[in-house]
């Protein structure tokens, strides 16, 4: 059987069409009648592909114009062989509500979309065949596949299921008339992705299916580079022992060797150290893996799926993702990291409306404390005097250098001679010993004796408080309170989660206490901004802490009782809601508030 005659006959197959062979090399073929429309030829043909006394026969050759058609279409087809997945169940209700319950957002939650409601869409999937030669000091050639979803770029990993039930040639009435799922993903280029068998589209699948054939191969890899190394040390010992003894030999000769001589000596000399280099760069190339991928073919496999809207919103990033409900596996599809576009169970809202799980978060910001990821890590900054995390919604820039600080270094940016203030030349001074006071005089037995009674002393005039202004700002309806290692802010909310009003209160020895910074409506007249306290002893510093509190919520006619504690476990986590208010860290730090109460009575 000819190329040509395979070629058609394939084709015509897969296309749909039954093929009967009557006589010899002579064919009878029932075309579909989609395809007999297209080719503009009658249903029922009669092909031969070599000379024949049939008249009713078409006679075919790699010009005919049959032949070409078919070539046409072939070559415009993105994909070796589709399959389908037919005959599951699509009642599936309230996926909204099965995803609010299984997703887990640590800084977000998510939410019903108004008039969202659950559609039916066909997914793809394509597996990318490949041949990979390994090539080193010998040849090593597999197959290996790598299974990816069209619509979210990730792999697949548990792949017997979906194969194992893509069995069938054509879709079925239901899956035909499904439109495409919408693409959840984009590269990183640019390139808009919108249909999951478009050119681009696969050209960019292609990329993360040699990506994940090559960390599949990781181990094997591993492996034979270990054997690899161990020949060519052997290989490079020899030579070196070789080409050693040949150097000797040459420079025991030139050391006494006649005048006319060494000219000549020195030349080998050079050559063997010139062979030797070449030697020695031969067998490292020899010696080196490489992994050629060749892609052979493809599998496109369909099945229908469902898919709901959900909306999931924190403070100040609200964003829509999809619920997408799998009827073969009986189970909702995980969320995608959209920084390394790997399924992930516990997930964080970055900033800028992405999806990222902690390994791909940037710093949170000193600050405000705004979880971004890695994509956007360009809008985290430092500090020009701390060098910590800062974002750009919360950098304060100075007029004067043009430094960009945060709230607790506000000014510190040229401080020193016009440069920031080092923070980690300042060490604090070390705590002097307290007085101890001195001991009372003991009272004589007989005094003692007398003075069973005590004496009543007039109770002082209490003093009168100074009025406090009247709040008439916009309503505070909750105050969260973030507690650190030597930080404690308040954030005073209002309406749809505006933010009121900041308050920052941080420990710090170098510059003489706590300082106490405030934003608010204010502005420059606020007597509670920029302001230095002498810190209480360690017994009685979260009462100093907790009077600052207080006295904040009723400027804001708020209920101290109904202040919102959270505690920062670490700068790439959110603050974890805690029931009561607790300090920690420098706070509880003797050494550091006695040295901060020194540097205050100095100052």
């Amino acid at each position: 059987m000819s190329e040509l005659e395979t070629f058609v006959l394939d084709y015509l197959e897969e296309a749909g069409s039954l093929v009967e062979p009557p006589a010899y090399r002579i064919y009878e073929v029932i075309l579909p009648e989609a395809i007999a429309e297209r080719w503009d030829v009658p249903a029922y043909l009669q092909l031969a592909f070599t000379d024949t006394e049939r008249e009713e026969a078409i006679r075919l050759g790699y010009n005919h114009p049959l032949v070409e058609k078919m070539v046409k279409e072939a070559h415009n087809r993105l994909a070796s062989t589709c399959l389908s997945i037919n005959n599951l169940r699509l009642d599936k209700k309230e996926i909204d509500e099965i995803a609010i319950k299984s997703w887990a957002i640590l800084n977000a939650r998510a939410q019903p979309q108004k008039r969202s409601t659950v559609s039916r869409v066909r997914s793809v999937y394509v597996r990318f065949n490949f041949k990979a030669a390994i090539l080193s000091d010998e040849k090593q050639e597999r197959l290996v596949s790598v299974l990816l979803d069209a619509h979210t770029g990730s792999r697949i990993v548990d792949t017997n299921l979906i194969e194992s039930r893509a069995t069938a040639v054509t879709p079925d009435n239901v899956l035909a008339s499904l439109p495409d799922a919408p693409m959840r993903w984009q590269p990183k280029d640019g390139t808009q992705l919108k249909s999951p068998l478009a050119e681009t589209t696969l050209s960019a699948l292609l990329e993360r299916a040699k990506t994940a054939v090559l960390q599949e191969m990781q181990d094997d890899l591993a492996t034979l580079q270990k054997r690899v190394t161990r020949f060519r040390q052997l290989d490079e010992a020899r030579l070196a022992d070789y080409y050693d003894t040949l150097a000797n030999d040459l420079q025991g000769r030139l050391r006494s060797a006649s005048p006319e001589r060494r000219t000549g000596l020195q030349d080998k000399l050079t050559a063997v150290q010139t062979e030797r280099s070449h030697k020695l760069a031969d067998l490292a190339e020899r010696y080196r893996i490489r992994v050629n991928l060749e892609l052979l073919n493809l599998l496109v496999i369909q099945q229908p799926k469902l898919i709901q809207a959900v909306e999931i919103a924190n403070r100040s990033t609200r964003i829509s993702a999809y619920a997408v409900w799998d009827p073969l596996r009986h189970q909702l599809e995980p969320l995608q990291c959209q920084v390394c576009d790997r399924p992930a169970r516990r997930l964080f809202l970055c900033h800028n409306g992405h999806l990222a799980h902690e390994d791909c978060l940037a710093p949170a910001c000193i600050d405000c404390k705004r979880v971004f990821c890695q994509d956007c890590a360009h809008d985290v900054g430092q500090c020009a005097v701390c060098h910590e995390p800062l974002c750009r919604h919360s950098q304060l820039t100075c007029r004067d250098c043009g430094r960009h600080t945060c709230q607790a270094h506000k000014g510190l940016c040229h401080a020193n001679d016009g440069r920031p203030v080092d923070l980690k030349t300042q060490t604090p001074p070390e705590p002097e010993p307290e007085p101890q006071p001195a001991p009372a005089p003991k009272t004589p037995p007989a005094r003692a004796a007398r003075s069973k009674m005590p004496v009543p002393k007039p109770s002082p005039k209490p003093k009168p408080k100074p009025a406090r202004p009247v709040y008439r700002g916009p309503k505070v309806l909750r105050i969260e309170v973030v507690l650190d290692t030597n930080v404690v802010a308040a954030y005073m909310l209002g309406k749809r989660e505006r933010q009121v009003a900041m308050r920052i209160w941080e420990i710090n020895p170098e510059q003489g206490g706590i300082l106490r910074n405030c934003q608010c409506e204010k502005g420059a007249d606020c007597e509670a901004d920029g302001m230095v306290l002498r810190p209480f002893p360690l017994q009685h510093i979260e009462t100093q802490i907790r009077n600052e509190l207080t006295a904040l919520a009723e400027e804001y006619n708020f209920s101290p009782e109904k202040i919102n504690y959270n505690r920062l476990i670490s700068p790439h986590l959110p603050p974890q809601p805690t029931g009561r208010f607790t300090l920690f860290g420098l706070w509880k730090n003797e050494a550091i508030l006695n040295a901060a109460r020194i540097a205050f009575d100095r100052l």
